[in-house]
């Protein structure tokens, strides 16, 4: 049977069929395209950026045919050439193919050179289009399996990061680049989705492996003490200061020092940290004498550093020297199935901490896993877990146990989209949680398996 909806709406076609994107403001294209493909692909169908990446991102589509003219500059291809960076930045294996005319073919080039897959001129000629998509998918099947493959070679020193979708293909295969590399990494992801972990595999796969690794949570330790604790202190530096002690900069000697929500970091100490990283060589407090310290700096931060830059509280300098290489988290909503396979991970390993008979989880806790949006990412799934295995009476796990009812009741509301969902559940969990806490923002911050820096953008975000 065809399902068929309207074009910028959603897809036509068996599900069971390959997907493909099709993204053009022009309805008659989008018709004609869906039509010639739908006894052969899934067709989904987008008329703007926005609805583009949204498909894109939700329903894990690898080959995508992309209008470089899109509203609301249809007569330019800024809109287009953003919609190619965004896809290829969610999905490096994604094959992106530029639609274009006589007129646009230099945009269609500059696509192209940002890593569009290929060029299809206009007017379209359905023939030769199913060859294009034909081997588009052949190379996006032997890449997925070359990756998969290295992937599950990669598990051990991955130190537990569980699953093989394609955004953490991507990631695992930038893991192996970058560890080889003497470069400084950033690492940007939410709140939860395992950025420390990632950081220990660049380090242990590297030359660096057997020096320390040294982590410091910027946003953890109070502004007044973070200098003394990242470059030590003198005896005498300052009132309490009886000994001499090395930070933990000195302490990565050889090795790999992890700074975490470096967004949070101070700009006095901004200052102090460039001219570390441009030097190699660094002063304690209340010190004269040059250190010199040879270890990598990796970096991390649940932030937009590019737009912190641009409001001036992130220097623009120390951001182009601690991004010299960016590797980008993947939020557990954008995972797949990866989801259910953490899940049960972690049903085993807390089952034996807690010396507990091994539980299982429901059809319909399974499925409530895989709806909710998770804002805490692996941190939430992890809390909501261990609470439920404590709590629930029996053998199996259910929605009531793990928290999770009320998301199951929730539909989508009429003409709305599944990012709007997505907000509104997000804002209904922050709010339930910090009525329940009374406002505490540690103990919400906590059940949430979020940071407080993380709860109070929430806050902010939806006004509550």
């Amino acid at each position: 049977m065809i399902e068929t909806q309207e074009a910028g709406t959603g897809a036509a076609g068996p599900r069971n069929l390959a997907k493909i994107l099709v993204v053009d403001d022009d309805d008659q294209i989008l018709k004609q395209v869906t039509w010639a493909l739908s006894d052969e692909y899934r067709v989904h169908t987008a008329g703007d950026r926005s609805a583009a990446l949204e498909l894109f991102r939700s329903e894990m589509i690898p080959v995508v045919l992309l209008d470089l003219g899109l509203p609301p500059h249809p007569r330019a291809a800024t809109e287009g050439l953003q919609a190619l960076d965004e896809m290829l930045s969610r999905n490096p294996l994604a094959k992106v193919i530029i639609v274009s005319g006589n007129s646009e073919r230099p945009s269609a080039l500059k696509a192209v050179e940002r890593g569009a897959h290929d060029i299809f001129p206009k007017p379209v000629d359905i023939d030769e289009l199913k060859v294009v998509l034909s081997r588009a998918y052949k190379l996006v099947a032997l890449e997925s399996e070359n990756l998969h493959a290295r992937s599950r070679d990669w598990q051990a020193p991955l130190e537990g990061i569980l699953g093989d979708s394609v955004p953490m293909q991507a990631v695992y295969s930038a893991v192996r680049k970058v560890a080889a590399a003497e470069v400084p990494v950033l690492i940007q992801g939410e709140s939860g989705t395992g950025k420390e972990l990632i950081a220990r595999a660049i380090h242990n796969l590297s030359r660096r492996s057997g020096k320390p690794f040294v982590p410091i949570n910027c946003g953890a330790i109070p502004e007044q003490l973070l200098e003394s604790e990242l470059f030590g202190y003198e005896k005498g530096a300052f009132t309490g200061a009886n000994t001499l002690k090395p930070g933990r900069v000195e302490h990565a000697q050889g090795g790999t020092l992890f700074l975490d929500e470096i967004g949070d970091l101070a700009q006095p100490l901004q200052v102090k940290l460039l001219r570390f990283l441009q030097t190699k060589a660094m002063e304690r407090v209340g010190g004269r004498e040059l250190i010199s310290v040879d270890c990598r700096v990796v970096a991390a931060t649940n932030r937009d550093l590019e737009k912190s830059v641009k409001e001036n509280q992130f220097r623009e300098d120390l951001f182009f020297r601690l991004a010299v290489v960016t590797c980008m988290l993947p939020p557990l909503r954008d995972r797949g199935d990866d989801v259910l396979r953490i899940a049960d991970h972690l049903m085993a390993k807390y089952s034996k901490e807690l010396c507990q008979a091994q539980k299982r989880l429901t059809r319909e806790a399974m499925e409530a896993i895989q709806r909710h949006a998770w804002p805490g990412n692996v941190r939430e799934l992890e809390n909501r877990l261990k609470r439920a295995l404590v709590l629930a009476n029996g053998p199996a796990i259910g929605v009531e146990d793990l928290e999770l009812t009320q998301l199951m009741a929730r539909s989508l509301p009429a003409g709305g989209s599944l990012k709007e969902a997505r907000k509104d559940l997000e804002r209904e969990i922050v709010s339930r949680v910090l009525a329940e806490s009374k406002g505490n923002i540690s103990k919400a911050a906590r059940v949430l398996g979020i940071s407080r820096p993380t709860l109070y953008e929430l806050i902010e975000k939806y006004g509550l």
